[in-house]
């Protein structure tokens, strides 16, 4: 498929630790997320991005999918019962609290390995494993690497690949071996969860999209409460962040800099 062929729109969010303050239905703020990616289509973008938010073809979780605090079990029926209610076809990334049993085989039975791939109008999406034991942030075992490798190497060399994660890889263990691996590749995106806050950043020139966080813990800043709408149309690339607890695209709303704005959190490039 050439550039001018792909047209693809996902969402992606993170840290919904499942079993937190769990509530039923609409007095749990997952189940209000959830129905705003259900609606989200036709919205108009930010004007200074124009258009509106297209079907989207899937949404990845990045990680912290149940909080790993209590029963693994009933945490496990909680995100069953919620991700019913998703209109979209999903992936995850296991984080560092997804490590109860019920997570672990369920996320085994579904993609047969903790790290997968899959492909969707003409871009390779890869969802990359980590550990947590050696490095605090994250470490990338070697048959996950090698898993990478072999996923590049057999793809087409210019077909763009984006890479899901659950720890930004300037701060995982051996996150510069990943990053080699990328480089070998036309390389289009990374997007990351865990340290529950918005940012926009490039690491050795790839584009990398921090997601915020799906939770309300005293801990989590209430400028971290996003998920990202991404388009990727032709050669062009943009992911916006949209605000759940507003619900509308940041604006800088609660930020305690001043100067954040829309287009802070927002990336757009060229491939």
């Amino acid at each position: 498929m050439a550039d001018g062929d792909i047209d693809v729109t996902f969402f992606v969010w993170g840290d919904t630790h499942f079993g937190y303050q769990q509530g039923f239905g609409p007095d749990d703020l997952r189940w209000r997320i959830i129905q705003q990616m259900n609606h989200l289509e036709g919205w108009p973008y930010p004007e200074f991005l124009g258009g509106n938010v297209a079907r989207p073809d899937f949404v990845v979780h990045c990680g912290d999918i149940v909080d790993g605090g209590g029963s693994g079990d009933l945490e496990f029926r909680y995100f069953q019962y919620y991700m019913q209610r998703l209109r979209v076809r999903r992936y995850e990334v296991l984080g560092n609290h997804d490590r109860a049993s019920e997570i672990q085989d369920y996320f085994l039975d579904r993609y047969g390995a903790r790290s997968y791939a899959f492909a969707c109008q003409g871009v390779h999406f890869v969802s990359l494993n980590m550990t947590y034991e050696k490095h605090a942030a994250g470490y990338v075992e070697p048959e996950d690497l090698d898993f990478l490798d072999r996923e590049l190497h057999g793809v087409d060399e210019r077909m763009p690949v984006a890479l899901f994660v659950h720890s930004r890889l300037d701060r995982v263990g051996n996150g510069g071996d990943v990053l080699r691996l990328l480089r070998s590749r036309r390389t289009i995106l990374v997007m990351s969860a865990h340290i529950h806050k918005p940012a926009v950043f490039e690491l050795e020139g790839i584009p990398c999209v921090d997601v915020g966080h799906c939770r309300n813990h005293p801990i989590d800043a209430e400028y971290g409460r996003n998920f990202y709408v991404v388009q990727i149309r032709g050669n062009a690339l943009q992911a916006v962040s949209w605000r759940w607890d507003l619900p509308g695209w940041e604006r800088g709303d609660r930020w305690a800099d001043g100067p954040a704005t829309t287009e802070r959190f927002c990336l757009r490039t060229r491939f």
